[in-house]
């Protein structure tokens, strides 16, 4: 069996399709564009006339994925569209546009949903710290092997922070703003003695590449996240994008992003990071294959 997940996050709009094989998902294809709902909600509390920026996005990953004669579909939405006066509207346009009900996921399961896809891979047995960093909030669970026992949802996400603090170059001084305010929100982070932070999300997923196009790593130190923080820096977007092989909107997300995970190293008192390409997409097809229709409550 072929399923296929779309998922509508604040920055990005991602189509994750995967094969079933002895009840594992193997990845076939990953489409993702960028039309940015969560600055626009954060600056209005509406999606607006960016709706249609989004639904476009959404059509063309399906378009490119539809290639692949997945046999079924789902769609959810997180932070930006909960949040947004206009989110449910926007869900049932967008659920029109596709074909198929886009489902819009609370905090809660979308910490879980996370969880269980990146858990698939990366549960350890002691206590460790799943990190799900998005455009608009931060999912952190911690986790005993593949249970989560502590959540909690962070009003921190990469599109917002830089949108709000980051010039293009950003300065010194708007880091040392935006990595003020970061901070001040992680007192809500759960508290756990953990051996191990899994980073998900489209700043952790494309980090090792700002590294190395050849062999990315796959565990970045403290002072890798410094070095990706200065490439990020180094000059204007477009110019940065060029080298590094990435949109220039991912690019100016990613300089915000990248200073969250030093903060989240710092908060659990670790040195190194996991990256982890399993997150919420992966986690959506495994509850419908669980549930089934079901899979986003």
């Amino acid at each position: 069996m072929r399923l296929a997940a779309v998922d509508i996050g604040s920055n990005t709009v991602h189509v994750l399709v995967a094969d079933v094989v002895r009840d594992r998902l193997e990845e076939v294809a990953h489409y993702v564009e960028m039309p940015e709902l969560g600055p626009q909600v954060a600056r209005t509390g509406a999606i607006g006339s960016r709706g249609k920026a989004a639904i476009r996005a959404l059509r063309s990953v399906l378009a490119r994925a539809s290639a692949h004669h997945y046999d079924h579909l789902i769609a959810g939405a997180t932070e930006a569209i909960r949040v947004a006066r206009d989110g449910e509207e926007f869900a049932r346009q967008a659920g029109d546009a596709i074909g198929t009900p886009v489902h819009v996921i609370s905090a809660h399961r979308e910490a879980e949903l996370s969880f269980l896809g990146v858990a698939s891979r990366h549960a350890a047995r002691r206590e460790w710290v799943m990190v799900d960093l998005g455009g608009a909030s931060t999912e952190v669970a911690i986790g005993r092997a593949r249970e989560m026992v502590r959540w909690a949802s962070l009003p921190v996400g990469s599109g917002v922070l830089a949108s709000t603090y980051l010039a293009d170059p950003p300065k010194p001084e708007e880091r040392a703003r935006m990595r003020r305010a970061a901070l001040r929100e992680l007192a809500q982070a759960p508290d756990g003695d953990v051996e191990r932070l899994v980073a998900t999300g489209g700043t952790a997923s494309n980090l090792p590449a700002v590294l190395a196009k050849r062999n990315p790593p796959s565990v970045l130190t403290s002072d890798d996240l410094l070095q990706c923080e200065k490439r990020l820096d180094g000059a204007r977007a477009l110019e940065v994008s060029e080298k590094v092989g990435l949109p220039v909107n991912r690019v100016k997300a990613m300089r915000a992003g990248v200073e969250v995970l030093l903060l989240m190293l710092d908060w659990y008192g670790l040195a190194v990071l996991h990256i982890s390409h399993e997150g919420l997409r992966h986690g959506m097809l495994q509850a419908y294959l669980e549930r089934g229709g079901a899979w986003f409550r």
